[in-house]
């Protein structure tokens, strides 16, 4: 059964995401409502977490996303997240329900009271993320 994913930190962009996925898929830009995106210390990616209802978060919806995918996501993104159902608004109108991984409230000690930046990732830290992470396949 495939799913739809909103992507906030890394996975947005279009040097990682398919280092970690085998399909190819439909994205679209999107917003998430009641979270926000913030550091963690001493890590290149973001987390997001619940906020308030007029928080939000930028993303990327990746459309209709393989089970084995999804699992393979579900590897990458590790012991510090869970993978949560949310509603997210798409840029080009509408609605859709997709999954999203949220930061566990047991590591909620990690989480710096920062703004995650992407252009500061996509400009510096993405070419130490991608050195590092090679792929799962």
């Amino acid at each position: 059964m495939s799913m739809h994913v909103f992507t906030y930190g890394s996975l947005m962009f279009h040097q990682v995401w398919p280092r970690v996925v085998a399909g190819n898929y439909e994205k679209v830009g999107a917003r998430l409502y009641g979270y926000k995106r913030r550091k963690i210390r001493g890590a290149i990616y973001p987390a997001v977490l619940p906020g308030r209802s007029e928080d939000y978060v930028d993303g990327v919806l990746y459309l209709n996303v393989s089970e084995a995918d999804v699992n393979a996501l579900d590897r990458f993104e590790g012991e510090y997240y869970q993978k949560e159902t949310a509603e997210c608004e798409l840029s080009k109108r509408g609605k859709a329900t997709a999954c999203v991984y949220v930061i566990k409230e047991k590591y909620a000690d990690l989480i710096e009271d920062k703004e995650w930046d992407p252009v500061w990732f996509s400009e510096v830290a993405i070419h130490s993320l991608l050195s590092e992470y090679q792929g799962s396949g």
